[in-house]
C-alpha cells in the first residue's frame, strides 16, 4: 500500500504481505510500536490501516506546507 502525492512522490508505503503479518499478531506480540492496537477499533487490520494512515498524513505536511 502507498500514500503518493498528485506528483506521484510517495509519502509512505507498507508491503502487504508485512501488514497482513502484523495483522494476524496478537497485540501483545507486535514487535512495532508504530501498529499500536489500542484504538477503538476491535479489528487489528483496521486499526493498523488507520495508524498507516496517520503517519501518511503526519509525513505529507512537509509536502505539503507551502
Amino acid at each position: 500500500m502507498m500514500i503518493c502525492l498528485p506528483n506521484g512522490t510517495v509519502i509512505h508505503h507498507i508491503n502487504a504481505n508485512y501488514f497482513l503479518d502484523i495483522t494476524s499478531m496478537k497485540p501483545e506480540e507486535a514487535e512495532s510500536s508504530i501498529f499500536s492496537f489500542s484504538t477503538n477499533f476491535e479489528d487489528p487490520s483496521t486499526a493498523t490501516y488507520l495508524q498507516f494512515l496517520k503517519e501518511g498524513l503526519q509525513r505529507a505536511k512537509r509536502f505539503l506546507q507551502t
